[in-house]
Parts: structure tokens; sequence; C-alpha cells
């Protein structure tokens, strides 16, 4: 892969699994096979690789993470992320994975402190956070503080997942998937279904959308 291939590859999925990926990609390094895999919403291929070449680098660690989070297999997934969180406590994409694991299992206190703790490590991706946190508090049943923190990135979210991003990104699965069920939630079931339609599209091997229509029932 060219040089300009691996940095276009790159700044496209570095939302997924880390922007650590760019400093790769400058570096002339190509991204591993877990991680790629992951990148393109390959999560079955991802795990394969990583079983057979178990993962140990921070960014290998994160981008087997989310492929196990996909396929719903949290104790891997967590697994991973603690390994990485070793190396450094205060990672803040880190802490919003395990968080994202603790909502799909209705742990909404943990969710939302290690979200609160990783808006303070990555103020950049405070919006995105906050639609987290507005889901999990959803999970947990706490409809109305749910509600009230997706007003906050409501907007902007609008224009971000309508312009800025569309379907087809894996990246974005999740924003997607979690607006949709807090669109629902709050009545407005044509917007919620077809945020619904795009994170299936986004991700088509993700398992995290019937989980959620489950867990939300």
């Amino acid at each position: 892969m060219s040089f300009e291939g691996i940095l276009l590859w790159s700044i496209a999925i570095g939302t997924a699994i880390g922007a650590a990926l760019l400093v790769v990609a400058l570096r002339g390094a190509e991204p591993s096979a877990i991680a790629r895999a992951t990148a393109l919403g390959q999560y079955t291929a991802a795990l394969e690789a990583a079983e057979s070449e178990p993962p140990r680098e921070r960014d290998d660690l994160l981008a087997a993470a989310i492929a196990a989070k996909h396929r719903c297999e949290w104790e891997r997934a967590r697994s991973w992320l603690e390994a990485a969180l070793r190396d450094d406590p205060t990672d803040g994409e880190v802490s919003v994975e395990l968080a994202l694991i603790a909502a799909y299992n209705r742990n909404a206190v943990e969710a939302d402190e290690r979200l609160r703790a990783a808006i303070a490590a990555r103020a950049d991706l405070a919006e995105s956070i906050t639609l987290h946190r507005a889901f999990a508090a959803l999970a947990g049943g706490d409809r109305t503080h749910a509600a009230r923190l997706f007003e906050e990135v409501e907007a902007p979210l609008v224009t971000k997942l309508t312009v800025d991003v569309g379907s087809g990104e894996p990246a974005f699965a999740e924003w997607f998937l979690h607006a949709a069920a807090l669109w629902r939630d709050a009545g407005d079931t044509e917007r919620g279904d077809w945020a619904w339609r795009k994170a299936s599209e986004s991700a088509p091997e993700s398992l995290l959308p019937e989980h959620v229509r489950r867990l939300l029932g």
C-alpha cells in the first residue's frame, strides 16, 4: 500500500480505532490485519486475526475489543480493553469502549462514570460521549436523564449524521444506533427508523442492533 493510501485509510477510520493509527501511517507502517478488518466492519475476520496473532499493542487491543463488542462477546472485549488500559489508565478511547460494554449490560452507573472520565481526557469527543451517556441512561431505565442529555447534542448530531458522515462508515454505526434508540423513545419514529437502518447499513456484521432491540424491549 502506498504512503498516500495508508494516510487516507488512517484518516478515514481514525475515529474507529484511535488517532494513533495516523501516526503509524505517517511513519510508513501498514495497519495490522486486526485493525484493518475492524475498520472495514469485518468483525469476524478481525477476531480470527486476533486468534492467530493475539493483540499486544494498544491499537490492536482496541481494534480487537471493538470487533468483539460488535459481536457481543463482552468478556473478550473487556479483557483486551483492560490490557490496553494498563499501559495508560487515562486513555479516553479505551474508557469509552469499556463504558459502552457496561451500557449494553445495563450497568448505567459504571457506564456514566467511565464516560464522564473520558470527557476529561478527550474533550474533542464530548459530543459523541454525551450521546453515549444518553444511551447508557436509557438502557439503565432513566428516560428523563437520557432525554435531557440527548437534547444537548441532538441538533449538531443531526447535521453530523446527515451531512458529515452518512451511512457506510462502520466507525459511526453506534452513533446511528444510539440516536435511533433515543429518537424512538422520544416518539420520533420516522427519524428513529431512519437512523436504525443507517446503523445496520454501516456495520452489517454487527450484532449490536439486535442486542439493543432486546435490551430496550
